[in-house]
């Protein structure tokens, strides 16, 4: 598969509905919240739920996804810091860092990159659904702690994540599936047409963010960020791999999913809280840009390599 096949078979058909969302923004301003909302709440429970229910996962599986996934994010907190460190940056400032580094677009980005790459592939999109549960975790959890630096924030952030719908689609999916109950048709079809529908509005959602987004200063605190997301992240997790003696499809899904650009929710983090929401604001833009160009050769490798 050559890079160019990749940008075009993959990348491509991911950055048309991205720039019509930006465009379609620029036009009637949509309310980015309720985009959000609509995709954590609606959107990701009914694809978690199908994936799982087609997936053959095994608890094997499952726990060395996880065991990735713990390591990787481990490894990224402390590279954020250490940089942080070394750059002197503020307190407000190195939250914003490390948030914008360990935090990533794992749902709306994420999932149809690994959609196209794979091809629908069941066991793939199971994968990267349990890299989405990972990432909603950490967010409500490191996430908001490190923004808010408080005990409290631990408490509330625990009970935001134990309310989120794709944690119950993903138990009773999982419970159905090892159990071998059939699920009705008339109850599976219509999440099966929404789980479809996620990709496009994901798309449409990451392009009204972009349009909403405006470079300002902290360039390059806002470089070193997309360098230590989409560049050192692969890095490290293709190290992890190896470590892990991870192959196949579960090999390339995590390679991909570790270089998927920022989250918005850093920036929502860094805006409730004040810590530099300008800075947090670019590097989701940024990072969502570079992408283009990275993720592309990111997906070209996994499936060269693994």
């Amino acid at each position: 598969m050559s890079i160019l096949y990749t940008f075009y078979h993959i990348m491509l058909p991911i950055l048309i509905p991205i720039g019509i969302g930006a465009l379609l923004h620029r036009q009637y301003k949509f309310d980015l919240k309720s985009f959000s909302k609509l995709i954590i709440n609606y959107y990701v429970p009914a694809l978690a739920f199908v994936k799982i229910y087609e997936a053959e996962l095994s608890i094997k599986l499952i726990a060395s996804v996880f065991g990735f996934l713990i390591i990787q994010f481990i490894v990224i907190v402390i590279i954020g810091y250490a940089i942080s460190r070394i750059m002197g940056y503020s307190r407000p400032l190195a939250a914003s860092f490390s948030n914008s580094v360990s935090l990533t677009n794992n749902g709306n980005v994420g999932i149809p990159v690994n959609a196209l790459a794979f091809k629908q592939d069941a066991l793939a999109m199971s994968i990267q659904v349990i890299v989405v549960v990972f990432e909603l975790f950490v967010t409500f959890t490191f996430g908001l702690l490190n923004a808010s630096k408080t005990v409290s924030g631990l408490k509330g952030s625990l009970a935001q994540f134990a309310k989120m719908p794709v944690l119950y689609a993903i138990l009773i999916g999982t419970i159905l599936r090892f159990c071998q109950i059939n699920v009705p048709d008339p109850i599976l079809l219509p999440l099966d047409q929404i789980s479809t529908g996620m990709f496009a509005f994901a798309l449409v959602s990451i392009g009204a963010q972009i349009a909403s987004s405006k470079l300002q200063q902290h360039t390059s605190a806002v470089l070193l960020s997309s360098i230590v997301r989409l560049v050192i992240s692969p890095i490290c997790a293709y190290g992890l791999i190896l470590l892990l003696h991870l192959d196949g499809i579960t090999a390339q899904a995590l390679f991909i999913a570790s270089a998927i650009p920022t989250s918005r929710n850093s920036a929502a983090l860094a805006l409730e809280y004040g810590n530099e929401p300008g800075f947090a604001a670019q590097a989701v833009l940024v990072s969502m840009l570079l992408s283009s160009i990275t993720l592309t050769i990111v997906v070209n490798l996994a499936m060269e390599i693994f």
